[in-house]
């Protein structure tokens, strides 16, 4: 059986055990589940899924901040479908929405240590806007990152 070309669309509650499955398996940060109902509220249109076979492989969900910028809160895809594009895709789609909605700056924090993770970023148009001392949990420094739209 042929993989399906993968869809991109909006986050809906019942995708919330995927999700957080996700999280829990690709990011060092630990997140209740409540925070992602709570992400969706803020900003439905900034809350995407990638699936593939109706499987949900991936997710982006940001905030509007101000009248100017979005913020992209966290960027995952399942370990098994990585290096497909589809990282790619759903944060082209993020920039879609933040554009269509009038904004004009996408920012986002990114460890330090996550060269990898940075230089995805940087290759998508983003740029190191600053350091940002003891930004996550476990002490570590994170890099602030900013891409105008």
């Amino acid at each position: 059986m042929p993989i399906r070309m993968p869809l991109i669309r909006r986050f809906k509650k019942a995708d919330l055990e995927k999700v957080y499955r996700i999280s829990d398996i690709s990011l060092k940060e630990e997140y209740p589940r409540e925070l992602f109902i709570s992400i969706q509220e803020l900003w439905n249109q900034g809350f995407l899924v990638v699936e593939i076979s109706n499987e949900v492989v991936g997710f982006i969900c940001g905030v509007v901040e101000n009248s100017k910028t979005s913020r992209i809160l966290m960027l995952a895809v399942h370990p098994f479908y990585r290096n497909r594009g589809l990282g790619g895709e759903i944060l082209k789609n993020f920039i879609e929405v933040s554009s269509n909605r009038g904004l004009s700056k996408v920012t986002l924090e990114v460890r330090v240590s996550s060269e990898s993770v940075i230089t995805f970023y940087q290759k998508r148009g983003f740029q190191l806007a600053g350091r940002l001392e003891d930004f996550y949990t476990d002490g570590e420094d994170g890099f602030k990152m900013v891409r105008y739209l």
